[in-house]
């Protein structure tokens, strides 16, 4: 009897492991810029007309610069974007990742000399 409780709850165990490896990751453990990115932000960028990647949005010399992204992410430093909603439950290092991922996508499109 206590041999087959014993096993009841190692399956149980075992059971509920393998479901929560199959569950998606809440937003408090996401890491990857790119995943914060499409969670947080794609969907208003893309709303906003400026394109899921920001590809609408012209790269010119006075384009944000890494520090100023993850300001505004994080405290809503404007700079022109007042509209964009802040994210304090993000931590420091969620979005230096997102700024990361957003430069590198932006470092692909072609640079304006404005």
């Amino acid at each position: 009897m206590l041999i087959q409780r014993g096993l009841r709850l190692l399956l149980l165990a075992a059971t509920g492991l393998s479901l929560s490896a199959c569950s998606e990751p809440s937003p408090e453990q996401l890491s990857r810029g790119d995943d914060l990115y499409a969670y947080y932000c794609q969907n208003c960028h893309q709303q906003q007309g400026l394109g899921p990647l920001l590809e609408q949005l012209p790269l010119t010399p006075r384009s944000l610069k890494r520090h100023e992204i993850i300001l505004m992410i994080k405290h809503g430093y404007s700079q022109g974007h007042g509209s964009m909603p802040v994210f304090p439950q993000l931590s420091d290092t969620q979005a230096d990742a997102i700024a990361h991922y957003i430069l590198q996508q932006r470092s692909r499109q072609p640079r304006q000399h404005n």
